[in-house]
């Protein structure tokens, strides 16, 4: 993308296409993306009588964006685990550490969120005294991951519900766990 004084040089179109191509390398605006390239295409022929409807949806669209950040950083907030650490976490010697951590998500076991290109995964499911991902959250994850990609499922674990979240269910009840799970499934 052109440096910030050549963007004034620039036709609307070479505009609108360097802003398009700059939303395209950054994956935490793809949910917005394509709003937006509506909206720039129409940027030129807008009435003021659209252009009021249109900063409606401008507005619908940021409070959309701000709210799945804010839950993005609910996950993140937490420690998380690199594939390495994932392999490190579970014994693992003599493969690739990437592999470990892919087999397990594959799988259902564990759940990853992708950041920056990424996988990063939530520790709580890591019994590491054992060296093991802990039982009942893989059993959970198996089920629950049908449902939802790794955020929504991240987002689950960490959602408090009649004063626990899931992630405080693994050692106090795992049969109230169990039973979230299915509700979330449901």
């Amino acid at each position: 993308m052109p440096p910030r004084d050549q963007l004034a040089d620039l036709s609307d179109s070479e505009f609108v296409r360097a802003i398009l191509t700059e939303l395209d390398r950054r994956p935490a605006f793809a949910a917005v993306r394509d709003q937006l390239a509506t909206l720039l295409a129409m940027g030129p022929t807008l009435t003021a009588v659209t252009e009021a409807g249109v900063g409606q949806l401008v507005e619908q669209a940021l409070a959309a964006a701000r709210a799945a950040i804010a839950e993005q950083n609910v996950v993140l907030g937490q420690p998380m685990l690199t594939a390495v650490d994932v392999a490190e976490a579970v014994g693992a010697r003599g493969s690739s550490n990437r592999a470990v951590a892919s087999r397990l998500r594959s799988r259902g076991e564990i759940v990853g969120v992708e950041v920056q290109g990424r996988f990063l995964f939530p520790a709580f499911q890591f019994d590491l005294a054992r060296a093991r991902v802990h039982p009942v959250v893989a059993e959970v994850n198996r089920q629950v991951t049908e449902h939802g990609d790794g955020w929504a499922v991240a987002r689950w674990w960490m959602t408090t519900v009649d004063g626990h979240t899931p992630v405080e269910l693994i050692e106090r009840d795992p049969e109230l766990l169990r039973a979230r799970a299915a509700q979330f499934c449901g």
